[in-house]
């Protein structure tokens, strides 16, 4: 089972990603430019989140 990542921000809005690389490296992007973010992630396919 794989894992999907959430991360929200107000200048990107909700991204949802499948690659684990490419959600670390956008978060650091976010950190790196003062951009606050939430992050979170599933392993569940049928509900993603609340």
């Amino acid at each position: 089972m794989k894992a999907i990542y959430r991360i929200s921000a107000q200048e990107t809005g909700t991204i949802f990603l499948k690659k684990r690389k490419i959600a670390k490296a956008l978060r650091w992007w976010l950190r790196e430019n003062g951009i606050s973010y939430q992050y979170s992630y599933s392993f569940d396919r049928t509900k993603l989140w609340d």
